[in-house]
């Protein structure tokens, strides 16, 4: 009933974030085309009332009523509301994208999707202990074949590159990220625990790309050159939040980060192959051109034995 009531209300922000302003029954003819009513049921002005004071109530959402000449309309009045919090961007990005496309059945087999990778079990109860603050019991085991077992605090959740990862308190001031797929076994506890008034979980990853933060190393300034249509890949995405052009030609572009050059950072800049050159500093340059080193000997020594 619950997660009904939630789409219901994330499907009213929806429809008013695309319509503007809209009559009642405007909407009340959107309600009864969408995929979110699976009994075929009429909203009732009663039933929108209630909506509306429901997502004022939960997402901080104010949807209010312009009085015109026999007629009202309904718009979101701070829109602004959505853009600051992103968990209600994210979740209301999320289903705007998952109604578009269980509208478009018909055509599933055209629709091609990436999987996301297991661990998504792991994720309600993991909610749950954040909520209550309460602590959880986890077996995990890194692909390396590193185990860890015991009792922690979780402390946030990330989501990257399509993988769930909880980031714990395993000891006093010592944290540890966990990803949820590679978990073998975890339950939540009724054990409370006191969470650190003075972090912050966007301040914590607010200085590195990815998931690889707490490590040590120093925030630095690092330019990276783009060629080809990559410039344009990175002014519609960018890698990171301090990314900033710093200059333009016919041939490249150059960008500004500021941030740890950790793991997560270095596997992102060589993805992009030939497309990208780091100019500075000169120590993050210098591991580039050695991975990349090491990377040709590879196919060297491939060559050398056929």
């Amino acid at each position: 009933m619950v997660e009904l009531l939630l789409k219901r209300y994330l499907w009213l922000i929806d429809t008013l974030m695309r319509g503007g302003e809209m009559t009642y029954d405007e909407i009340a003819d959107q309600w009864s085309k969408s995929s979110v009513n699976d009994n075929d049921s009429v909203l009732s002005k009663r039933t929108f009332y209630n909506h509306c004071q429901a997502v004022a109530r939960h997402f901080g959402i104010d949807i209010e009523c312009r009085r015109g000449r026999g007629l009202n309309l309904y718009s979101i009045a701070n829109p602004e509301a959505i853009e600051e919090n992103s968990l209600t961007k994210w979740a209301l990005d999320s289903f705007s994208l998952g109604e578009l496309l269980l509208g478009k059945a018909s055509i599933a087999d055209k629709i091609l999707l990436e999987e996301i990778p297991s661990g998504r079990e792991w994720l309600e109860p993991v909610l749950l202990s954040l909520q209550n603050n309460h602590q959880i019991e986890l077996e995990y085991e890194n692909f390396f074949g590193v185990k860890f077992a015991g009792v922690v605090s979780p402390l946030c959740v990330k989501l990257f590159k399509r993988r769930w990862y909880v980031l714990c308190e395993v000891e006093r001031d010592r944290k540890r990220i966990f990803s949820l797929d590679r978990v073998k076994m975890l339950n939540t506890t009724d054990k409370p625990f006191i969470y650190p008034k003075d972090f912050e979980p966007a301040e914590y990853f607010r200085d590195v790309f990815g998931i690889v933060a707490g490590t040590g190393g120093k925030v630095e300034n690092i330019v990276i050159r783009t060629y080809a249509e990559l410039p344009g890949y990175l002014r519609s995405l960018p890698m990171h939040h301090s990314q900033r052009e710093i200059s333009s030609s016919e041939e490249y572009t150059d960008f500004s980060l500021r941030l740890k050059p950790s793991f997560d950072f270095i596997q992102e800049l060589l993805l992009h192959r030939e497309q990208l050159e780091v100019l500075s500093p000169k120590t993050l340059r210098d591991e580039i051109a050695e991975i990349i080193s090491k990377m040709n000997k590879h196919y060297e020594d491939s060559n050398s034995k056929k």
